[in-house]
């Protein structure tokens, strides 16, 4: 809060445009200059900084929003303060009444989590409104209109004040709680990243360094976080900003696709989970009902039996035993008490016709079942890999095969290159990787030459892999980064020595009534790779388009 409320000293003296309330409890305020502010008053990202990204603006603002909007609009920034180290930030606004007189307004703005909120005061703090409102005779502050507006009382000290600080210091704090009891405004993040500091560094003087550091960093790790101080007590990699507000901005777009990300894996991981487990059970019950169609031959013996002994049959009986004409051992045959022998016959013919002519349609079904499942399997592992884009692919995907139901509205479809992955190796040649079907469809049967090496992981599950040179000129360094690269993204990335296929574009054929992602081969040769991480890694860093 303290950096950015010192980065937005450039926006004091500029008219505020037009105010916007998003659906999350976010505001949008449109400043003189084409800048815009957020504020964000949403329990899971509350937050304040100048933004550049493109918000969605619904068009009936809300009750709350026309307040602001008539308190507010067309007024000028006089100041923007924060209080003492706290997460609340004042932006006090003047402005012409309905009397042309000057009055003056301050929108307080209290980042404090599930508490956030924004109140609209005057100049005296009577609170005009606010966003989220907590009446009289609880635990919390009253916040309503014509109720006089407080400050969170808070007992710790400022961190800012040297004489204070130095008061604190005079003692050895024992651990990264110590911190947050002793001073106000410390997050968990911070006081870990300051003990971890204080292990070679003096507490006092790690802490000093650490207020005055401006290193606006996020860093890609085990978890997203950011910092406005030189993270170094959590490993990955750092993506460094000139201002707090872009680190923020793009914090939180980065946080937003990754739970969008999450979700939408979620529910599609789920869907093809689900198709796993349908088209498995569907094969046991298929493979059942073949099992008992290759056992028809018994319904005809049984019939012949009955044609053959007639006499020996008894009228209403339910059973009878009759010897077999190959083994002479006796065959107990099931009747229908109501029918004679012959009718009986004629029952077991007509089950075994019917039963052998289902084999061959029950043979097919078992086939389609295998296909369908070793499809879904695909679509699971390549889940593994996929990236926002790569998901709505696969479900459009999934939309055009008929599994998920297409939207109403005829939209206008667009045409757009599948956004495969393209790798670059040490000799320059281009190897482009799909990482979907729709990819490897693109990559196998629209961009491969007829010369071109085409790769794949043996009996797996994985990407379609091309490295656009031909094979007669391809080097052991080419040939060893795309058999990596195949043996990564597929199933065997865990394992070693994976067996990986490799030949010519033009050996590759589709598979007849399967999915163009399926595909046979023929003269194809095999590598034994093992995966390397980090080596993928590495030509990531190096990703073309």
């Amino acid at each position: 809060m303290r950096h950015v409320i010192n980065e937005l000293a450039s926006i004091t003296g500029k008219r505020i445009n037009k105010i916007y309330q998003l659906e999350d409890f976010s505001f949008l305020f449109s400043l003189r200059g084409n800048e815009t502010l957020l504020i964000s008053a949403s329990k899971h990202t509350a937050r304040m900084h100048l933004t550049e990204a493109d918000y969605h603006k619904p068009l009936n603002p809300p009750m709350f929003c026309m307040l602001l909007r008539k308190h507010l609009e067309n007024g000028v920034i006089e100041s923007v303060q924060q209080i003492k180290n706290d997460r609340i930030a004042l932006i006090r606004v003047r402005k012409k009444n309905e009397l042309n007189d000057t009055v003056h307004r301050d929108l307080i703005f209290e980042a404090l989590g599930k508490d956030a909120n924004v109140i609209l005061t005057d100049e005296n703090k009577i609170i005009i409104d606010c966003l989220n409102h907590t009446h009289p005779f609880t635990e919390q502050r009253t916040m309503v209109p014509s109720a006089s507006y407080e400050w969170p009382s808070e007992s710790r000290e400022n961190p800012y004040d040297e004489e204070a600080r130095n008061k604190v210091f005079t003692q050895t704090l024992d651990s990264p709680k110590a911190l947050m009891n002793a001073f106000m405004g410390i997050s968990p993040q911070f006081a870990n990243e300051w003990w971890h500091r204080s292990q070679t560094t003096k507490q006092h003087a790690a802490f000093i360094t650490m207020l005055n550091e401006n290193d606006y960093q996020i860093l890609h790790g085990e978890k997203l976080i950011y910092a406005s101080y030189n993270i170094t007590h959590r490993d990955g990699e750092k993506e460094h900003f000139d201002t707090a507000s872009k680190m923020l901005d793009a914090f939180y777009s980065k946080k937003d696709t990754l739970e969008r990300y999450k979700q939408q894996a979620k529910d599609l991981r789920q869907f093809v989970r689900n198709g796993i487990k349908r088209t498995t059970r569907k094969i046991e019950k298929l493979n059942i009902e073949k099992q008992k169609a290759e056992a028809a031959d018994n319904l005809e013996i049984k019939g012949q039996l009955l044609l053959a002994y007639p006499h020996e049959v008894p009228q209403g009986a339910q059973t009878v035993s009759l010897p077999d004409f190959t083994t002479d051992s006796q065959i107990t045959i099931e009747l229908d008490r109501t029918k004679n022998a012959v009718e009986n016959a004629k029952d077991y013919f007509e089950k075994y016709n019917k039963q052998k002519k289902a084999l061959p349609h029950i043979k097919r079904q078992i086939i389609k079942a295998k296909n369908e499942r070793a499809y879904f399997r695909l679509l699971d592992e390549q889940l593994t890999h996929a990236d926002l884009a790569d998901l709505e692919e696969m479900r459009e995907e999934l939309k055009d095969y008929g599994y998920l139901s297409k939207q109403k509205k005829k939209q206008q479809k667009h045409s757009k290159k599948a956004k495969h992955l393209t790798f670059t190796d040490e000799q320059g040649v281009r190897i482009l990787v799909g990482k979907n079907n729709t990819q490897n469809a693109h990559i196998t049967h629209e961009l491969a030459s007829p010369n071109d090496v085409w790769f794949h992981v043996k009996d797996a599950p994985g990407s379609h892999v091309l490295a656009k040179v031909d094979l007669e000129n391809i080097t052991e360094t080419t040939l060893r980064t795309a058999a990596l690269l195949a043996a990564h993204y597929s199933k065997m990335r865990y394992s070693s020595s994976v067996a990986v296929d490799y030949t010519k574009a033009k050996h590759i054929r589709k598979i007849r009534g399967q999915k163009p992602c399926f595909v046979t081969y023929k003269h194809q040769k095999t590598i034994y790779i093992d995966p390397d991480e980090s080596f993928i890694n590495s030509l990531k860093k190096n990703l073309g388009a």
